[in-house]
């Protein structure tokens, strides 16, 4: 009675391993067929030509900076929260009379998973200019969010950066 049962107990196994077997084959191929696919690059003009597209940004959404990079306005970034559906939550870390420091923390679905990026906005009088000096809260917020709709929608990589973000 025993020696069935043992055999039974080791068919058992041959059959689960085998089971494992078949799927490790039919993993790896399923893995093969995805190296297989030719990766399609797009130079950076492309990239950023089908991010605009994406996100519905015009021609008054964007400029070029005189020292070479591209920023987005801040009704492009509320275009992009729109359209990419993103959702931000804000923290507070530093309120002081010399720094205050947001964190925010942002999350948008790609397909059936959440992209989720964190980031900080800073302000103080030594990085904010004419009437922003009176709204170092606000400044800070809007620093913040810039950051984590760029990286969530793909345009930091990019090197895009928001009008809030830049100092003169």
């Amino acid at each position: 009675m025993k020696e069935e049962f043992m055999e039974m107990k080791m068919q058992e196994q041959e059959n689960i391993n085998q089971l494992n077997n078949n799927m490790s084959k039919k993993m790896r191929e399923k893995l093969m067929k995805v190296k297989e696919k030719p990766q399609i690059k797009e130079t950076k003009e492309e990239t950023l030509k089908r991010l605009f597209l994406e996100n519905g940004l015009v021609k008054e959404d964007v400029y070029k900076d005189k020292r070479g990079f591209v920023i987005i306005t801040r009704t492009g970034i509320d275009k992009i929260v729109s359209k990419q559906n993103i959702q931000i939550a804000y923290e507070p870390v530093i309120m002081t009379q010399e720094w205050v420091v947001i964190k925010a923390t942002a999350s948008m679905l790609l397909g059936k998973e959440a992209r989720n990026v964190m980031s900080f906005g800073e302000a103080s009088d030594s990085n904010l200019m004419g009437g922003g000096k009176k709204f170092p809260v606000a400044m800070a917020e809007k620093r913040a969010m810039s950051r984590v709709v760029l990286k969530l929608s793909g345009f930091y990589e990019q090197g895009v950066f928001g009008q809030d973000e830049i100092v003169d």
